[in-house]
């Protein structure tokens, strides 16, 4: 029968090679998988719903906060498990260089039940080179993060567990991150309080490095013919040829974004205002995300459930040439919206 001493020892097998950047991430499905069952082993009594499965979701002020068993099952969209895995394992590996007396203290907001990009991590670095908060709205979240954790016996790494909003809560001055990782989203940045929590938890430790680094949205035009083929992966076939006009870098969320948007007291977050190129009626225009974790750790269009483009269903200007204004909608339904200007105000 395998002990727990011999599970935090396959974890750590397992985590060695998901952050190793020399294995393509296509290739990992099977250790993400063989990770995500040593987690769930050690849950206690948490389970996945088999039915229900957005019970528990929780509507907040500033986005959807998923249910714990969502959360746990987007462990298993393995290529954006291995890179975020990647970009907190190589934050966490370039801080330690900078600061050499304490711990690099990551704060994990939205960590669910697993505590899912934490954990493994745990098992890389001592206690005195990461410590971790692990914070999540949920309290069914958090009492399984710390079944985790103490199961697998890795108690000494997490400095605190805390249930509160993460768009809303106080970070202690004592408990200051040098690493703000969040992780809740969807494609196109939308439901989920992904901008809210970056914003709000940037403002009270402006130096702290994000995780991920950036999210962009781009606007391009594209056959829809020639899209949403996702499962070339699977079947090991190249994907089609994409047929695309870009168009332009639509919204981002980073650093320097947030900090430019500390007087705005709206929920109106200003983005990009493009024109439509001329284009054949087979265009339609599409949103692309791409997540950039840390460093050169990217989820391109189609690596992930996050990265799926999103058709501006309706928004389709009848005229080349016609602009389109953007913003992002903050508070309960959070968003990016788009209009078409009328032909005075898209005038120069």
């Amino acid at each position: 029968m395998q002990t727990y001493a011999d599970r935090v020892a396959a974890l750590q097998q397992i985590a060695r090679q998901l952050t190793d950047a020399g294995r393509p991430a296509s290739t990992l499905r099977s250790a993400v998988l063989d990770m995500v069952a040593i987690l769930s082993q050690a849950a206690g009594p948490f389970t996945l719903r088999r039915e229900g499965i957005e019970r528990d979701e929780i509507h907040t002020a500033n986005g959807l906060a998923v249910s714990p068993t969502m959360a746990a099952m987007c462990a298993d969209d393995y290529l954006r498990t291995t890179l975020f895995l990647r970009g907190l394992h190589d934050a966490i590996d370039r801080m330690r260089h900078s600061i050499t007396q304490r711990p690099v203290h990551v704060l994990y907001a939205g960590c669910g039940p697993y505590a899912t990009l934490a954990v493994p991590l745990m098992t890389l670095f001592g206690a005195r080179e990461a410590c971790f908060t692990l914070l999540d709205l949920n309290p069914l979240s958090i009492d399984s993060a710390k079944s985790v954790v103490e199961t697998l016996g890795l108690a000494a790494h997490v400095t605190g567990y805390q249930v509160a909003d993460a768009a809303a809560c106080r970070i202690a001055p004592q408990h200051q991150p040098d690493i703000i990782l969040a992780e809740v989203m969807q494609n196109c940045l939308g439901k989920e309080p992904q901008v809210g929590v970056a914003r709000h938890l940037l403002r009270q430790a402006p130096d702290a490095r994000l995780v991920p680094e950036e999210i962009g949205i781009d606007l391009l035009l594209a056959d829809p013919s020639r899209e949403f083929d996702i499962d070339t992966l699977e079947r090991e076939e190249a994907p089609r040829a994409r047929d695309r006009i870009p168009v332009g870098r639509i919204f981002t969320l980073d650093r320097q974004q947030i900090a430019s948007w500390e007087e705005i007291t709206s929920k109106r977050l200003p983005a990009a205002t493009v024109a439509l190129p001329v284009a054949e009626r087979r265009y339609r225009p599409l949103l692309f995300t791409t997540i950039r974790t840390f460093g050169n750790h990217r989820l391109q269009d189609y690596d992930s459930g996050l990265t799926l483009p999103v058709p501006l269903e309706n928004l389709v200007a009848s005229n080349p040439g016609e602009r389109i204004r953007f913003h992002y909608q903050t508070g309960e339904d959070p968003r990016l919206v788009g209009e078409i200007l009328p032909q005075r105000e898209a005038s120069p």
